[in-house]
Formats: C-alpha cells, structure tokens, sequence
C-alpha cells in the first residue's frame, strides 16, 4: 500500500500518533488503543484496489470517480477478513466513512450505530487531510480545520468526540 504513495505512509503514521494520543485521552483500554492504532494505519488499505488515476488526480473527483473511491472501504473490507493479523478490525475499516447523521458510506449506520473507534478515525482522518497538502487540495491551518470539525459537528461526526478532540489539539 504504502509503494504508491508516500502521502498515504505519512497519513498513516500522522494518524497512528493522533490515534494514539486521542485514545489515551479517551481512557481507551489497553486492547481498544492497540485496535485503534492499528486502523489509523489500515484505515485506507483498499486504496490498493482504486485506480492511480483516481487516487493521484490533481484536481476534483468527477460523481463517477467519487463514487469508485468509495469503494476502498469495501475493498478494504474484504482484504482485511483475509488477514488474521487484522482482522479482527475489518469491520472498522468498512465502517470509518459512516456520518454521525447517517449520511455517510457505505451502510448508512447513524450514530451509536458507528463502532466507536469508526467514529474517532473518521475525525482524526478528516483533521489530517484538511492540515496537510494533498495532490488534490492544499493544507488549511489549524484554527481552519477545527472550525470545520466544529461546522460538522453532529452531522460528519460525533459532537461529544469533536469537543474532546478540539480540547486536545488546543493543548498539545
């Protein structure tokens, strides 16, 4: 996965150190930590099964590229019932595109319906696209990327994670 890109190894181990540090917040459990830090680093792996073309494009995803892009998570999905190292998170991996409101992909869970650790990845996830460049956008600052946490609180993500998560960026 991570020979295609180098954005997609340094996301990884930006995530796996947010992860971390969120999940000590959170008073995670010892298992619940190691389990979280292990889908920051393989929240993305069905990327494997998504075109170059789609995945390095320098600009905006066409409906239909969108919708192709989607897929990793199922793909993901699939690749990590296969593996017995991880396994155990194939669900997580699936799951960590689902919205706080149900809008989300690719079932559309609302809520408590989200496996928790879905929940936390998809905001750190979020938080480390918008702070840093991508071939398709650049990076905001920080005081940016909270502000749009804060507009998609209760819709994207879940609100009382959002406040904890600000909290700890605020201190770090």
């Amino acid at each position: 996965m991570y020979e295609r890109s180098d954005e997609t190894e340094e996301h990884a181990q930006r995530m796996q150190a947010l992860a971390h540090q969120f999940g000590q917040r959170l008073n995670l459990s010892y298992t619940m930590l190691n389990d979280l830090e292990m889908l920051a680093m393989m929240h993305d792996i069905g990327k494997i099964g998504i075109d170059d073309a789609i995945l390095k494009k320098p600009g905006r995803l066409t409906d239909e590229e969108y919708e192709m892009m989607k897929n990793h998570t199922t793909i993901g999905y699939k690749m990590a019932t296969t593996i017995p190292e991880i396994e155990h998170i194939a669900y997580l991996i699936l799951t960590h595109h689902e919205w706080y409101d149900g809008k989300g992909y690719p079932k559309g869970l609302k809520g408590e319906d989200i496996p928790l650790l879905s929940r936390i990845i998809a905001m750190i996830d979020a938080y480390d696209v918008m702070t840093h460049d991508r071939v398709y956008k650049k990076a905001v600052t920080k005081l940016e990327a909270i502000a749009e946490l804060r507009r998609a609180q209760g819709s994207q993500f879940d609100p009382k994670l959002v406040d904890i998560f600000i909290d700890m960026i605020h201190t770090a």
